[in-house]
C-alpha cells in the first residue's frame, strides 16, 4: 500500500467511524481551527470562551487535582479561576497536529507549558480544600499531552497528563 493509499484508507475508516458516532468530533478539516480557538481562551484566560466549546457536564482530569475530577461549568470555572490566580502568566502551545482516534470521538494533542506561581493556590477541592500552597516565584515549563473526548462538536471530556512531580519540584513545592 503506498502512503496516498493509506492515508485515502485511514480517511475513509475515519469518515464512516465519525458518521456511526453522530460526528461527535469536529469535522477533520475544522479540528484545527477549533484548537486554535481553544488555545486562544486557555492562553488568554477566557474562561466563558472554554466553557462555550465545551458540554455542560464537562468532566476534568488534571494531575493537579490528585483523583479529584471538575465536573460541569460551575466546577471547571472554579478550578480555572484557582489556575489562573496562581498562573497568571500561563501559556500553553500544541507542539504536534492532534492525533485523532479512528473512532471519531477522541484527539491528544502533545503540548508545551510555562507559568510562574506567583498567586499562591488555595480553595481546592471546594468541598474539603487542602491548606493553600504560597507563591514561590518559580517557574514550571513542561511537556504534556490533552486527551478530549467530544459529544455534539463539543468537549465532553478533558484529560490533562504531565508529570506533577517534576512540575512541583520546579516550583519549588518538592525538593
Amino acid at each position: 500500500m503506498t502512503s496516498l493509499e493509506k492515508i485515502e484508507y485511514f480517511d475513509d475508516r475515519y469518515r464512516k467511524a465519525r458518521a456511526e458516532l453522530g460526528g461527535a468530533l469536529p469535522g477533520a478539516d475544522r479540528i484545527g481551527e477549533f484548537m486554535s480557538h481553544w488555545y486562544t481562551a486557555v492562553n488568554s484566560a477566557d474562561i466563558d470562551a472554554q466553557l462555550a466549546m465545551c458540554t455542560e457536564d464537562i468532566l476534568v482530569e488534571d494531575p493537579a487535582m490528585f483523583g479529584r475530577f471538575s465536573k460541569g461549568h460551575a466546577d471547571f470555572r472554579r478550578f480555572a479561576e484557582i489556575t489562573y490566580t496562581a498562573f497568571p502568566d500561563m501559556r500553553f502551545e500544541a507542539t504536534a497536529a492532534p492525533l485523532i482516534a479512528l473512532d471519531g470521538n477522541r484527539i491528544v494533542v502533545p503540548w508545551h507549558g510555562t507559568g510562574t506561581l506567583t498567586g499562591g493556590i488555595s480553595g481546592w477541592p471546594p468541598e474539603h480544600p487542602e491548606p493553600p500552597v504560597a507563591a514561590t516565584g518559580r517557574r514550571f515549563d513542561l511537556e504534556g499531552m490533552d486527551t478530549y473526548e467530544f459529544r455534539d462538536g463539543l468537549i465532553s471530556f478533558w484529560r490533562i497528563s504531565y508529570d506533577n512531580f517534576e512540575m512541583s519540584q520546579q516550583l519549588g513545592l518538592m525538593p
